[in-house]
């Protein structure tokens, strides 16, 4: 009877010691993100002026996971419009796509572009900065100088320089700064000075290396807290993934959609949960308002540069 209780007694005492540190443990891998305050949005109704007396210029993006085109408009003065976009896969961050796959669909959007009206000299070609850190390029550039075009790479700086030219309007350059989420890459930019500076961060693909969300956000909440207040009234934002969030809410004809706040968005794969957690990093005051740009690039912005 006595070595009964004796081991019923070790038994409890098991029981008591191990719920703790069940409930310790739990609390230890749990990885709710840091909750902010809703902020007051505020609409946005600017309409950029439309080209007058323009050409047809296109633009052939060649990025880590998109392989895209862009027809603009645009005149003298730099105004432009969107005339056709086209977005393929180029799946390079996979490591799934050869050479001669990737080189045969920039032929055929070369073909394609100059069959709507635009001349051969127009039609340029450029490789995002992600582009360039997944592997080496070389064969791709020796094969398309073999056709005759020339691939230009883009770095992380430049790109965020060009996506302020072509998104920003001038009247908003000193109270804004732009948001570029990008698979291989995040770049947060805004003009002081005259100067145009930006950081890189994390994009939507870290979720396939071994980051934590935590880390992520605070890591790109850090690179926020970098910009100039002044510069935080507007956020500016691009990306496929800010798109794939709000698809069922655009409009064919609308160029700026004011965005909820980052919790009001279903998030169905990894892609688009990663896409959220890098939103709510962003989403802080004093900045009232997170305008998505749907149809504005970097890719534009450099043929808006070419001019200038």
């Amino acid at each position: 009877m006595r070595l009964l209780i004796h081991l019923c007694f070790i038994v409890l005492l098991l029981a008591a010691g191990c719920g703790p540190k069940k409930k310790e443990q739990e609390s230890n891998t749990k990885r709710d993100l840091p909750e902010d305050k809703p902020l007051d949005i505020q609409s946005f109704d600017y309409q950029p002026l439309k080209p007058i007396n323009g050409q047809l210029k296109a633009v052939i993006e060649v990025g880590s996971l998109g392989l895209n085109y862009f027809i603009i408009e645009i005149d003298k003065d730099g105004r432009w419009t969107l005339e056709k976009s086209f977005f393929g896969r180029s799946n390079i961050i996979y490591g799934v796509s050869s050479t001669a796959e990737i080189l045969a669909q920039i032929e055929s959007f070369n073909k394609e572009i100059r069959a709507l009206g635009v001349s051969a000299k127009n039609i340029h070609l450029v490789a995002s900065s992600s582009v360039g850190k997944l592997g080496d390029t070389s064969s791709l550039v020796a094969e398309l100088a073999k056709s005759g075009m020339k691939l230009i790479p883009i770095s992380a700086d430049r790109e965020a320089e060009l996506a302020l030219i072509a998104t920003i309007p001038k009247e908003f350059i000193s109270e804004s700064f732009l948001v570029d989420i990008g698979s291989g890459n995040t770049k947060i930019s805004w003009v002081s000075n005259m100067d145009t500076f930006s950081i890189e961060t994390h994009g939507s693909k870290y979720f396939l290396g071994d980051v934590q969300d935590t880390t992520v956000f605070r890591q790109v909440r850090d690179a926020l807290l970098k910009v100039p207040q002044k510069n935080r009234n507007l956020c500016f934002m691009l990306g496929g993934m800010i798109y794939e969030l709000t698809k069922d809410e655009v409009k064919d004809d609308e160029r700026y959609l004011v965005l909820n706040p980052p919790g009001e968005y279903a998030t169905t794969n990894e892609r688009s949960k990663a896409a959220n957690v890098i939103y709510s990093a962003i989403y802080l005051e004093p900045t009232y308002s997170y305008i998505f740009d749907r149809k504005s690039n970097f890719s534009i912005g450099y043929l808006i540069s070419l001019d200038k």
